[in-house]
């Protein structure tokens, strides 16, 4: 038998949790919790996100 690295098995308990709670979700439920989900984050961690315009972008690697 195998003996796993403790880390690992608490990712595996994790994926496991994460896939149970979603499992059941069309794609807009699911869609819609990873974007509340993902919100909550950055509000939390007050992280602020700035959007870059696909022509800014090609502006500055220009």
């Amino acid at each position: 038998m195998r003996k796993y690295d403790r880390s690992l098995i608490e990712v595996w308990e994790w994926k496991e949790k994460v896939y149970h709670d979603v499992k059941d979700l069309s794609a807009k439920e699911y869609i819609e919790r990873i974007k509340v989900d993902a919100a909550k984050i950055l509000t939390e961690g007050q992280i602020e996100l700035k959007t870059i315009s696909l022509k800014e972008k090609q502006q500055k690697v220009a």
